[in-house]
């Protein structure tokens, strides 16, 4: 018997608020019944996947809130191509191998949908339904075809916390209702998988050194449980849930773990450390076992294996092979398959080349996953060594997924340029990566943002179109610019209310977006979450990044062609020609976009007439951009002047950085009067890891109110050791020159 989807008689109002945020706009749910009109049946097979009739329940209820009247006998059918119910009907077939593809078509009184699979027929549901809203009508004219760019488009979330609280070990934390509240909660974690599959999002990655024992019964290894029995009863049935919830939307969820970690109660059991940094048999035999009972209580969960960090580089493709992979298919045996279902393993910390070498001959189900720009944002391409080894992921992997990962350069401010994301997406597609996974903007304190607000705001809600736009061009990057500007604008102004202002907050997101992209490879010591950007740099680190950082040529042969400050120093001085994009040239022109991206942000304040605590907390995030570029400006000039004094022994220059670097500690103080009450944080990682500008153990540096004074003692030292040098020196060009110039900011 067919199943038939008839609309609800009430409307769940608190639904409607949810999908307010949804990731492409589409407010499927909280239309207000205007008028009652026949209902519409919505129709799929005997045997319908939970896919399909999940995008059937979606329909249904945008069917419900029609304003205009459909034909007497009008029906939606949604089914997967090859299903009887569709037999009848004149369809296109797909082409062969094709993956979460659909058609649209109307054939008579019938709209069909039609999918290549159910994921498929889900996503073809959810654009029926968004033309549906629209207009407030069954669409006349309906024949329409779409599947996405990327096969995996997903985001993640850290089960793991800011600071560093179980027995000193990094990344590891039990899943408990006190470490992650959130876990636990249903209605949130509905409301974010609806969020994910608005955006046809079809992955969910969760981050934890060692997850095993918050989810698994180990009978093997009674010594390893962590947990009590009732938490582990309760972890187990809630993973269940969330993964059968998932699955319904379409969304494959990957639980990630670290290499080599250990259960701590068994680490001490057996008197070893609880990361270790090589194979053990006794190791190697746990985590194989665990593996293998994962895969059998969780045949439908990926997994997600960074393999260094703590274990070292050259032991990954031992681990891999011998370890790794038995464990998985021991967990298949035992299931009485074959099939090998998708594995993920991490380039980072490990000799990738080496272990897909040892791992294809064994296991060929593997996707591979690399950094996009490492730990921050800072290009729209990649070029160089990054490329090249995203290019050999990409032809050896079945899947090769880009990770856009922490963004430390751009914690804790609002970030969303569509257009930058649409190049980052266009130059997947050239290299050949096929997959994206997306880390929120503020990783370690999910599910909150920074911002100082009671109730706090939620990243979903907050940073909307940080993951509207990575999800609108996974699925498809290949848009008009133009059309893409104007739906840009139309999003700003269904949550604004004018498209004036819609004109004008993308403006300012879009000149704000690439300051500190640009400016951190011009300047920042590295690309990690060991910097936090927004928080400054030392005179010292501007002028000596070498002592800072063990590969201060981070970006040499990768980034954008130009200059670092040394090298632009090293020109100025010797009067050779500059090459490409130059640290004083770069700060200058971010301080000049992001005012301008202030001014638009303000222009748009006269037609903001829906939400106006956000647009005001948008304007004080352009503010503080501002602010920010500001001080990096003078402060990069100054270092400047301070590195031409080292080379001329001119102490004019000495005199003249005094200045900028007091304009640069000004510009901080306006700085920490824009954060001071609007933010609780800076930077969310309040671990020994966060070493830039200083470091963050023990919770240290949170703030900007906390590292000002450390700038004034910079200033005050500097402004100590510039007046000995000028009772010593009278004469401008009589100075020595120093073998280090790190001591004039120094006690």
């Amino acid at each position: 018997m067919l199943q038939t989807f008839l609309p609800p008689r009430k409307f769940d109002l608190r639904a409607r608020k949810t999908a307010r945020s949804v990731l492409l706009g589409v407010a499927l749910y909280f239309l207000v019944p205007v008028a009652s009109f026949a209902s519409v049946p919505v129709i799929t097979s005997p045997n319908a996947a939970p896919r399909e009739k999940y995008g059937a329940e979606r329909l249904s209820g945008i069917l419900q809130n029609l304003t205009a009247s459909s034909p007497a006998d009008a029906k939606v059918i949604v089914a997967v191509r090859d299903s009887p119910v569709l037999a009848q009907y004149p369809l296109a077939q797909f082409w062969p191998g094709a993956t979460e593809a659909f058609l649209l078509k109307r054939v008579g009184d019938t709209w069909i949908v039609a999918g290549s699979d159910p994921s498929g027929a889900l996503y073809g549901s959810l654009e029926l339904a968004e033309r549906i809203q629209k207009i407030g009508a069954l669409p006349l004219e309906l024949d329409f075809e779409d599947h996405p760019s990327l096969k995996l488009r997903g985001t993640c979330i850290g089960m793991q916390k800011t600071e560093i609280t179980y027995e000193g070990a990094e990344y590891d934390y039990p899943y408990t209702p006190e470490n992650f509240p959130f876990f636990y909660d249903k209605a949130a974690w509905i409301r974010y998988l609806d969020f994910l599959v608005d955006g046809r999002m079809n992955a969910l990655y969760l981050w934890n050194g060692h997850p095993f024992t918050s989810l698994l019964k180990l009978p093997r290894y009674p010594e390893a449980q962590e947990l009590s029995d009732a938490q582990l009863d309760q972890n187990i049935a809630m993973f269940r849930w969330l993964t059968e919830e998932a699955d319904r939307r379409g969304i494959w969820v990957v639980q990630g773990f670290y290499n080599i970690h250990l259960s701590h109660t068994f680490a001490r059991a057996h008197g070893v450390p609880y990361h270790l940094s090589q194979p053990t048999p006794l190791a190697s035999a746990y985590t194989r076992y665990v593996i293998s009972q994962f895969i059998q209580q969780y045949p439908n969960v990926g997994l997600l294996i960074t393999l260094g960090e703590a274990m070292a580089p050259q032991y990954g493709a031992e681990w891999m092979s011998q370890t790794i992979i038995p464990g998985v298919k021991d967990g298949l045996a035992a299931l009485g398959t074959t099939t090998e279902p998708p594995i993920v393993v991490r380039a980072h910390a490990t000799d990738i080349k080496a272990v897909m070498d040892a791992s294809l001959p064994l296991y060929h189900n593997i996707d591979t996953m690399e950094k996009w720009n490492g730990e921050s944002l800072t290009w729209t391409d990649v070029r160089g060594t990054i490329r090249d080894k995203d290019v050999m992921l990409a032809e050896l992997a079945p899947t090769h997924i880009s990770n856009v990962h922490i963004l430390a350069n751009l914690e804790p401010f609002r970030w969303g340029d569509p257009d930058f994301i649409r190049k980052c997406v266009l130059s997947f597609q050239k290299i050949g990566i096929s997959g994206l996974h997306l880390y929120p903007l503020r990783f370690w304190d999910w599910p909150n943002s920074a911002d100082n607000t009671q109730p706090l705001l939620q990243q979903i809600d907050r940073d909307w179109i940080w993951y509207e736009a990575w999800a609108r061009y996974a699925w498809n990057p290949n848009r008009d610019p133009d059309a893409e500007h104007k739906y840009w604008v139309q999003r700003f102004a269904e949550k604004f209310g004018s498209a004036q202002a819609g004109e004008h907050l993308l403006a300012a997101y879009e000149l704000s977006g690439p300051c500190a992209p640009r400016l951190l490879p011009r300047i920042g010591i590295t690309e990690g979450n060991r910097e936090a950007f927004s928080l400054g740099l030392l005179m010292t680190q501007l002028i000596d990044a070498d002592r800072y950082h063990p590969e201060p040529t981070l970006w040499t042969g990768d980034a954008p062609e130009g200059e670092r400050l040394d090298d632009y120093v090293q020109r100025e001085f010797t009067h050779q020609p500059h090459v490409g994009e130059t640290p004083i040239g770069v700060a200058a022109e971010v301080t000049e976009a992001s005012a301008q991206a202030v001014q638009e942000a303000e222009a748009a304040g006269q037609y903001v007439t829906e939400d106006r605590a956000e647009y005001e907390r948008i304007l004080n995030d352009m503010r503080c951009i501002h602010t920010l570029m500001q001080y990096y400006n003078a402060k990069t000039q100054a270092a400047e002047l301070v590195m031409l004094y080292g080379d001329d022994h001119n102490l004019d220059h000495l005199v003249q950085a005094e200045t900028l670097l007091a304009e640069s500690v000004d510009f901080y103080r306006t700085l920490v009067g824009l954060t001071d009450t609007t933010y609780r944080q800076a930077a969310a990682l309040l671990t020994g890891q966060r070493q830039i500008p200083f470091s963050g153990k023990d919770g240290k540096y949170p703030h900007w109110r906390d590292v000002l004074p450390e700038y004034e003692r910079e200033l005050k030292t500097f402004q100590g050791h510039l007046a000995s040098l000028q009772n010593a020196n009278p004469s401008p060009s009589a100075s020595a020159t120093p073998a280090r110039l790190d001591w004039l900011f120094e006690n």
